[in-house]
């Protein structure tokens, strides 16, 4: 069978993904695999029609189609977005219709289940039959266990596609959302109280999202920087290449660090609007989230308050309020909410006015919501990888986890963990365990009970401020 392979690297030849490609050409010897460099020939994809007719030739002429990806924040690079937008841009997708597909990725499985469902949603609105995802550690293959794995699930997607095996769709097709906002209510003004409001935006003239970026900066009555994501002067997306990771200093010489240091950085409210292309935001969007990697596993976000503004059909798209809402509390810092185009005008503009008027209130008072599994879980990613190996490269990482006290394995608190081997060795004891297992509930808010003691303290203290 002819498998063609649409790699997402911008590294191209050198990428890690395409060496579990590699890998299985060797593995299935009987059946060809052809590679599209999606990822690093995107420019000329968008330029020149005759490349972009030889991509489409062989996917048509193919009985399958493999797409092979590294995760770059929580989704695909920006470059394969953009070649995917490219495919819904020029009515590219009866090509694809009908295929069997399947992805492959490597990551340090970091967000790797959102850039699949991203993939499996794309392939179910192009008709495709998605038979299933394979995610891989960047240096799983070298490990004999994960290279029976990956033969197995190779083995069963070109079974799917000799059986012509059908698969039912997943993900329900989105909503056309026609444009209909324009505002009725006059915003009623809020102080900043000396916060600086900073939205970035991605929207064309005319659109909701350009009126709703509009209406947002209305609502506030001090100054408010307003700033389209072009403007950043971007020459191209992630190269992967981690060049920065010494000193977090970008390869690119162009404006995105910038616009970076004038806008995000000092912004105490940051805005982010952009409109919904296919199952994302904009791969310009997605290739500021790239870039935005300059800067390593530092928090980027820290402190700030947060929210979006979405054109589209937020509502059906879960994947996409994953990553959005994930991105903020990985970042440490808080989401003030989503605001979309899906509701009447009259509710935009509440929601919009809400918004603006939370985002001052709460960065007032510094509030960052506690972290829950996404950022839980990503800290302990980064942690165990950046101590595991990667600080070795990674410089600037290691420095900042060093200075902040997040490599925090075992616990520091010894005297917790002499309580914890003391408890252990009773625990042997089959009376106490017995008067443990019995009492359990009591011992469990036990600590507990002096915090409930100095609540009225801390009433008595939000009293006088």
């Amino acid at each position: 069978m002819q498998i063609c392979v649409i790699s997402g690297s911008p590294k191209g030849e050198k990428s890690v993904t395409l060496q579990y490609v590699r890998f299985l050409e060797e593995a299935f010897l009987e059946h060809t695999f052809s590679v599209v460099h999606a990822g690093r020939d995107i420019r000329t994809l968008e330029r020149q029609e005759e490349v972009w007719s030889g991509v489409l030739a062989a996917v048509k002429e193919s009985d399958g189609v493999l797409w092979a990806t590294p995760v770059y924040v929580m989704l695909v690079p920006a470059q394969l977005k953009r070649f995917i937008e490219l495919v819904g841009e020029r009515n590219a997708g009866e090509t694809f219709f009908g295929k069997h597909a399947a992805c492959l990725t490597t990551s340090i499985h970091y967000f790797d289940h959102t850039a699949h469902a991203y993939l499996h949603g794309v392939c179910d609105d192009l008709g495709m039959r998605y038979t299933g995802s394979c995610s891989a550690h960047m240096q799983d293959l070298e490990k004999e266990a994960f290279q029976e794995q990956l033969v197995l699930f190779v083995s069963d997607f070109l079974e799917a596609i000799a059986e012509e095996r059908p698969i039912l769709r997943e993900f329900s097709p989105l909503p056309a959302i026609s444009p209909h906002y324009t505002p009725t209510i006059p915003p009623a003004a809020v102080d900043t109280r000396g916060k600086r409001v900073v939205i970035l935006h991605d929207a064309e003239s005319g659109s909701d999202l350009e009126a709703m970026v509009r209406h947002l900066a209305a609502c506030y009555a001090g100054s408010v920087q307003v700033a389209h994501i072009r403007d950043a002067m971007m020459n191209g997306g992630c190269l992967g290449c981690c060049r920065c990771a010494f000193e977090n200093a970008c390869v690119y010489d162009d404006g995105f660090r910038a616009f970076w240091e004038e806008y995000v950085v000092p912004a105490d409210i940051l805005v982010m609007a952009g409109t919904v292309r296919d199952r994302f935001l904009s791969a310009a969007w997605k290739q500021f989230f790239d870039r935005s990697f300059f800067s390593g596993h530092v928090p980027a976000f820290k402190g700030k308050q947060v929210a979006y503004l979405v054109e589209g059909p937020l509502g059906h798209l879960a994947t996409l309020r994953e990553v959005l809402t994930s991105l903020v509390m990985t970042e440490k810092a808080n989401l003030v909410g989503i605001v979309t185009n899906e509701p009447d005008p009259g509710e935009i503009d509440a929601a919009l006015h809400t918004l603006a008027e939370r985002s001052v209130r709460l960065a007032d008072r510094g509030y960052i919501a506690p972290a829950t599994f996404p950022a839980v879980a990503g800290h302990k990613i980064f942690r165990d990888e950046i101590w595991g190996g990667m600080r070795a490269t990674f410089k600037a990482d290691d420095r900042y986890y060093r200075q902040h006290g997040l490599y925090d394995f075992p616990t520091r608190n010894y005297l917790q963990r002499i309580g914890t081997r003391a408890t252990s060795l009773m625990m042997c004891i089959p009376s106490v365990r017995r008067e443990v297992v019995k009492n359990m509930p009591t011992y469990m808010i036990q600590p507990l009970q002096k915090a409930i003691e100095t609540s009225r303290v801390l009433a008595e203290r939000r009293k006088r401020r």
